[in-house]
């Protein structure tokens, strides 16, 4: 009985290690549960594609450059009664990337920590801005009628969830009343969980979506959840019946001449694998950058309108007082929301996309001026206001 109970455990030991390893797949658990680690995750966010599967986002042949007007950027700013200085920050935070254009020249760019002009950068939730960027382009091109209809009439795979019923809208301004527990430090939380159901367990991403019930009401209460940025991601990908980096491509990467291919991770490594909508678009700093220059020109890029007229404003502006700086009850820092764009306190036609570990693009209209910055900073939340202060004193030493 000792030997069939060994051999038992000793056959389970094999099969774990096994599953762990997966010689049968260029994607093992092992590695994504190192994604994190200190000594590693530099690295990983350079190069996602050997953690997760991924699809590519092609670039086209003409690629648009920013012109030049560099200087160096010596900004010191007053936080929490101390005069800090740039360079420190940097530091501090784990920066990989910073990227400044003001009146489309870049005034500066510098890389740091392994990063160079040609990484690329993972998004995290950067990517956010990006698929509500192409539901304005749906709304533009009529297929979708209206943002106050129903985001299940559009997927079906959301009805009997807790998305059925609920506006495209309230989606999109993360006030969805989905019952989610995005605590990205908790091994159980269901931000956490849902990756596991996924990559893990095998789970497609459209299949865990339709899990999820409702908490409460929507477009009440702010509480910035990533799956409804999965959702919208699936409210694409049903409309223009193609995937979101392939749509990507055409609508924005190509249109925008990014200049190098990008990609996205997805679910299955597979022809029908759908992206994570929520983050991990992975791409060069100065091609984030450029996301930031279509929203600084309302929308229109070399003539062109590409999205509807008054987007912009709509989407980086919060809707309503419970969207407004402060008002979540969740502890969000010093910022408010529009349609997956951050506006930070007492703005002036500012705004910025927002990713875990420090990926930013920063925009402020007044100023004709975009800030583009990666890193892996652990403590982006508690640097949210400092990063924001950083911001503004780039912002004022070039004006």
């Amino acid at each position: 009985m000792k030997k069939l109970i060994l051999s038992v455990l000793a056959i389970l030991v094999i099969a774990l290690a096994v599953f762990a390893i997966r010689p049968w797949s260029d994607y093992s658990p092992l590695a994504m549960n190192s994604l994190f680690s200190p000594g590693k995750r530099l690295e990983n966010f350079r190069h996602l594609d050997r953690i997760f599967p991924s699809r590519p986002i092609k670039a086209g042949e003409d690629s648009f450059e920013f012109g030049r007007n560099e200087q160096p950027l010596d900004v010191s700013y007053e936080f929490e009664g101390e005069t800090r200085t740039l360079d420190d920050f940097l530091q501090r935070v784990v920066g990989t990337g910073l990227l400044v254009i003001k009146n489309d020249r870049i005034v500066h760019e510098r890389y740091m920590n392994g990063g160079t002009a040609e990484s690329n950068f993972t998004s995290w939730s950067v990517a956010k801005s990006f698929v509500s960027t192409l539901v304005g382009m749906a709304l533009g091109d009529g297929l979708i009628q209206s943002l106050d209809d129903p985001i299940s009439d559009y997927v079906p795979e959301l009805k009997g969830s807790g998305y059925d019923g609920v506006p495209i809208r309230h989606v999109l301004q993360m006030s969805s009343g989905i019952d989610f527990d995005e605590i990205y430090g908790s091994r159980v939380s269901d931000i956490q969980q849902f990756f596991w159901k996924v990559f893990i367990f095998g789970q497609r991403a459209d299949e865990v979506m339709s899990q999820y019930q409702s908490g409460g009401p929507s477009g009440e209460v702010h509480h910035y959840i990533s799956i409804d940025t999965q959702a919208l991601g699936m409210l694409v990908t049903r409309v223009y019946n193609q995937p979101l980096a392939d749509l990507l491509s055409e609508r924005i990467w190509q249109p925008l001449g990014m200049e190098a291919d990008a990609f996205w991770s997805i679910d299955e490594d597979s022809a029908d694998g759908m992206e994570i909508a929520f983050c991990c678009i992975n791409a060069r700093l100065r091609d984030f950058a450029k996301l930031g220059r279509l929203y600084l020109q309302q929308g229109v890029w070399d003539g062109l309108q590409l999205l509807p007229i008054g987007w912009v404003e709509e989407a980086t502006t919060p809707g309503g007082p419970h969207l407004e700086p402060g008002a979540s009850p969740y502890n969000y820092g010093p910022r408010g929301y529009g349609y997956q764009w951050w506006v930070p306190k007492d703005h002036d036609r500012e705004y910025f996309a927002s990713g875990i570990w420090g990926q930013f693009i920063y925009v402020s209209e007044p100023d004709n001026l975009i800030i583009a910055r990666t890193s892996a900073d652990p403590d982006y939340l508690p640097n949210m206001a400092e990063t924001i202060a950083v911001f503004r004193a780039i912002r004022d030493e070039l004006r």
